[in-house]
């Protein structure tokens, strides 16, 4: 039987003080819940000011007051609710005051209390208009020390006196947020002169739907949006390791108004046959999963589902939100507990959806979303941050199922310079990830909504130790000297070492006072340099009663010893911290050598994250390893299952810089990871959006499987690729789903022999997997026709973003394409032939260093053209070389000689044999194969000079025999230079591509692709 609370009208005793005695009465009272009576109900104007006053008398904690509006249609609107946990009727306090602004359609306010035990007795209830000076409600804390009128929402904050008037101050990871602010769209608004400037201003909608978040930089003047119609102001702490920017102290802060005109508040949107419940007093990150299904529901539908503190009797749809309404649904929370994970059931006309934590609920109504639209949440650019389809009949048919994650953290590792991680965490938290927040900086509050897991730690120096400890030995011994440096690890036997680490440990599990710490991590230095004290190489005592002896001093060659000692230290920095801490559990990486399984037991408090860096091929899982170097990191992995009984986590490095199918390989070991009890899957490398064209633009379909895979690794990579495409590209899908199954393909190539991982370059990723693949030209049309197919908007611009990176990477491998012109063969040595337009030419030349430095600007001052074209006997190549002093004359005679004034050089590699030839303004003519000066080079090459106007150009022709390159395999490349004014301090020297053309690594070549 389903018991859906809903308002009845009764009569309810009640203790009022009436000419200053306390009298019991029967009055008519909404009951809403047990221990809970309407006081009164006050008649209010829509978004006016008002202060309520009242008197209590309660003998016992736990009594709280709050507020609900009541709006012209009877219902409870959500935003008109004032209940937070600050409001409490505490023993010994009488008098109480609040003021507050009336939301848009509100005709009346309820005065509420609730208790625990005891009944509190009200009297003195008061309601009277105020007017504010500014837009902010209480902004200069007028209304007293413990008042906390619109300043509802904050966490770790405390009233202090400055310079004679109330401040409030914001304490070590706390945070204080101010009430909605009322403001209209395309309007202009300043800060009060002497506010204090909050860290950020979040802009919301009508429906107080986050807008997209974006800095303010601290300016006194903000302009809003045209949807735009609160902000609210967010105070937070800033670095920890400087001791004025551990606390913010508010003084005063308010905003005006500079220009409004023409500006509108009014919303005109058609209701959707529905409503969203959500009760008064919930945790933000649920109230914000409330107002994204509403957002989301009407941008899919164009209609609008209001969000509602209690269900009213309308006969529609309601989605109710939260545990506490799910109350015949026990079998489901059991399942779901200690995990974040959702469920969604349906009785009649009613949905319920929750969680037994705040991000479940967050989830599980992304999850809803999906399950019953194309929706899709594709990647962290605002301008992409959804796909869709408008659907006004919107229907929601899939509402009966439940899902916990596999993994109990979900982390995608964003840059640490990430210049917009709101942005990061929120596409992340959309896709069901809880990447921890890093504290450091202050809470991250706005992360933290979006379900970014509370995480705090670092390197066992930087964060553990510290660089000021007066005694050195509790710093490694390296070379004979102790290195106090953050990077490194410290000593791992001196006796302190483990205390500080666990004594620093317990402050930052105490570090969000009125919150969890839920991710603690103490980790390697990320390099090999340990301490080799006498203590630090002494062999170690096992418990089988043999003796685990140094091979080497390093731990590069001894990857086992020291990896040993490294658990060793920290299982005695666990049992430190577990006496206090008995459900702890410290997260370190399983890195470099401490990734080797060590040979002593670890505290079952420490999870490792296995990290198999860097020679673990990444086209492969971990446990399918094919390479000797590769299968190092299968046999460590197998034995740590084997050998520990502890958590695990997976450190992986999913990432690459050009086209891949990683979440080929990210399944399979996150998988893995699942049933040797893994709890924590990561995947390094994620970008950072700006608007740049970055990795998301090549692979963000990889990314968005990942992230799916890690919340349910059982899950079929190839079906979440064809899902993804489905959703993102619409009309597009089929020529999209060839241009990945060809990536797909060659990627899977057994013929293929390339290994890649993080480190592989887009040059190298292109040419193995696209163009020796064979792919290039057919994988470019498809993209082409792609974009000629899509009728998304945002679809249609993301396979163009795709297409110009296909051919951003095709630029980085610097090739010439030589086209074949049968006519070259007659008409090369004819400097105006129109097939000379046919030719391939080249004219990025950019200056290089010489005895001048280069300035900032690499542009040559005298400018080269190269063009060049191909018969079936030889290459062709028409050079000018602009000069503004260059005045008509003659050709010059041509010589045997190095050019004496200005000249063009090409360097020709084909096969293992370099030719160098020089060509000069003065008609020299200089010719080398193999560098060889002593052995002159037989060969066929013609030159015919001419000079014009400010330019003197060469036409040559050079025969493929005697490169040796008839042979249709053989491999050539080309690399072009100009040195102007040599010998003198004018000297120019510029190169196509900018590196010197006696440079040879193989990554500044030109390939040449001698075409038909």
């Amino acid at each position: 039987m389903m018991h859906i609370m809903t308002p009845s009208l009764v009569f309810s005793c009640l203790t009022l003080r009436l000419c200053g005695a306390w009298l019991l009465v029967a009055v008519p009272t909404v009951l809403t819940a047990s221990n809970e009576t309407v006081i009164t109900r006050f008649p209010v104007e829509a978004e006016n000011s008002y202060r309520l006053q009242f008197e209590a008398e309660s003998n016992a904690e736990g009594a709280e007051w709050f507020l609900r509006t009541i709006d012209g249609d009877g219902r409870v609107p959500h935003a008109g609710c004032q209940d937070y946990p600050w409001q409490q009727i505490t023993p010994g306090k009488n008098s109480y005051s609040h003021v507050f602004r009336a939301p848009p359609q509100a005709a009346s306010v309820e005065f509420v209390v609730r208790w625990d035990t005891e009944q509190p007795k009200i009297g003195g209830c008061g309601l009277e208009p105020v007017q504010n000076a500014s837009l902010l409600i209480n902004g200069d804390f007028q209304e007293g020390e413990g008042n906390f009128s619109g300043w509802s929402e904050h966490n770790n904050v405390e009233f202090i006196e400055v310079d004679g008037k109330t401040a409030l101050k914001v304490l070590h990871n706390g945070y204080a947020l101010t009430d909605p602010i009322p403001v209209k769209g395309n309007a202009r608004y300043r800060f009060v002169r002497g506010s204090t400037m909050p860290t950020s201003v979040l802009e919301y909608d009508a429906d107080l739907h986050p807008l997209t978040p974006k800095s303010y930089g601290r300016k006194l003047e903000l302009q809003t949006d045209s949807a735009t119609r609160y902000f609210r102001f967010l105070y937070q702490t800033s670095f920890d390791h400087i001791p004025i920017y551990r606390t913010n102290t508010i003084t005063s802060v308010g905003l005006v108004a500079v220009d409004e005109t023409d500006a509108d508040r009014s919303v005109n949107t058609s209701p959707f046959p529905g409503e969203i419940v959500l009760g008064s007093r919930c945790d933000p990150r649920e109230e914000f999963a409330a107002r994204e299904l509403q957002y989301w529901i009407g941008e899919i539908t164009g209609k609008r589902i209001p969000v509602l503190a209690n269900p009213t009797s309308d006969d529609h749809l309601r989605i109710f939100l939260g545990e506490d309404w799910a109350t015949d649904f026990e079998e489901d929370k059991a399942f779901l507990k200690g995990t974040d994970g959702y469920a969604v059931r349906r009785v009649g006309n009613n949905i319920f959806l929750f969680g037994v934590q705040p991000r479940g609920m967050l989830f599980g109504v992304y999850a809803f979303l999906e399950r019953n639209s194309d929706i899709i949440w594709p990647r962290p650019l605002p301008e992409f941050a959804a796909i869709f389809s408008k659907n006004p009949e919107l229907v929601f048919d899939n509402t009966n199922f439940r899902s916990r994650p596999a993994f109990k953290i979900r982390e995608l590792r964003f840059s640490g310079s990430d210049p917009n991680p709101v942005w990061s965490q929120l596409w992340s938290g959309r896709n069901g990830s809880n990447s921890p927040m890093t504290l450091g900086k202050g809470f991250q509050y706005q992360q933290w909504r979006s379900g970014a897991t509370i995480g705090m730690g670092g390197g066992y120096i930087w964060s553990f130790i510290g660089l000021e400890e007066e005694d050195e030995t509790l710093y490694p011994l390296v070379n004979g000297n102790r290195l106090r440096n953050m990077w490194r690890q410290p000593c791992y036997t001196h006796p302190d070492v483990p205390r500080i680490m666990a004594k620093n440990a317990s402050e930052m599990l105490e570090s969000v006072p009125g919150m969890k710490l839920e991710f603690l991590i103490c980790r390697v230095g990320d390099n090999w340099e340990v301490c080799t004290c006498d203590e630090c190489i002494k062999p170690i005592p096992l418990d089988d009663g043999t003796q685990l002896a140094p091979t080497a001093t390093n731990s590069i060659k001894d990857q086992l010893f020291f990896s040993t000692r490294n658990y060793i230290m920290l299982n005695r920095m666990a049992e430190i911290l577990v006496k206090d801490y008995p459900n702890l559990e410290l997260h370190t990486h399983a890195y470099i050598f401490a990734s080797e399984p060590p040979k002593v037991k670890l505290h079952p408090a420490i999870v490792p994250h296995y990290a198999a860096y860097p020679t673990k091929d990444e086209r492969y899982p971990i446990l399918e390893q094919t390479s000797k170097g590769g299968s190092v990191w299968s046999r460590r992995m197998r034995q740590w299952s084997d050998e520990q009984d502890v958590k695990f986590g997976y450190f992986g490095y999913y990432y690459a810089s050009g086209f891949n199918a990683l979440a080929d390989t990210a399944g399979p070991d996150y998988k893995a990871l699942a049933q040797m009890g893994g709890i924590h899957a990561h995947n390094e490398g994620q970008a950072s959006e700006t608007g740049d064209l970055n990795s998301w633009d090549v692979d963000g379909i990889e990314k968005w499987i990942i992230t799916k895979l890690q919340w349910d690794p059982t899950q079929n990579p190839t079906a979440l690729r064809a899902d993804y495409i489905r959703r993102v590209y619409g009309d597009a899908a089929p020529q999209m789903t060839q241009f990945y199954q060809l990536i797909n393909d060659a990627w899977h190539s057994a013929d293929n022999p390339t290994t890649v991982n993080c480190h592989t370059s887009s040059k190298i990723l292109f040419q193995e997997f696209i163009v020796n693949a064979g792919v290039e030209s057919q994988a470019k049309g498809l993209l082409e026709e792609a974009i000629e197919t899509a009728t998304d908007v945002k679809s249609k611009k993301m396979i163009e973003r795709t297409l110009a990176k296909f051919k951003a990477f095709a630029a980085e491998l610097n090739r010439l394409p030589v086209p074949y012109v049968p006519e070259s063969t007659a008409q090369w040595s004819q400097y105006e032939s129109p097939h000379w337009y046919k030719a391939h030419e080249v004219t990025d030349f950019e200056r290089i260093p010489t005895s001048q430095p280069v300035t900032a600007d690499l542009e040559a001052v005298h400018r080269t053209s190269i063009a060049m074209m191909r018969d079936d006997k030889n290459l062709y190549f028409k050079i000018d070389a602009f000069d503004e002093q260059q005045q008509p004359s003659e050709p010059p005679e041509q010589g045997k000689h190095f050019p004496k004034s200005d000249r063009v050089e090409i360097v020709l590699r084909s096969g293992s044999n370099a030719y160098y030839m020089a060509f000069g303004a003065d008609g020299g003519v200089y010719l080398l194969k193999n560098w060889n000066t002593d052995r002159p080079w037989s060969n066929q090459t013609q030159v015919r000079f001419r000079t014009d106007k400010g330019r003197w150009s060469a036409l040559v022709s050079v025969s493929l025999d005697d490169l040796e390159a008839t042979d249709a395999d053989v491999e050539m490349d080309a690399k072009f230079s100009r040195v102007v004014n040599p010998k003198t301090p004018q000297r120019e020297e510029s190169t196509y591509g900018g590196k010197s053309i006696f440079n040879d690594h193989p990554l500044l070549r030109s390939p040449m692709v001698l075409s038909r």
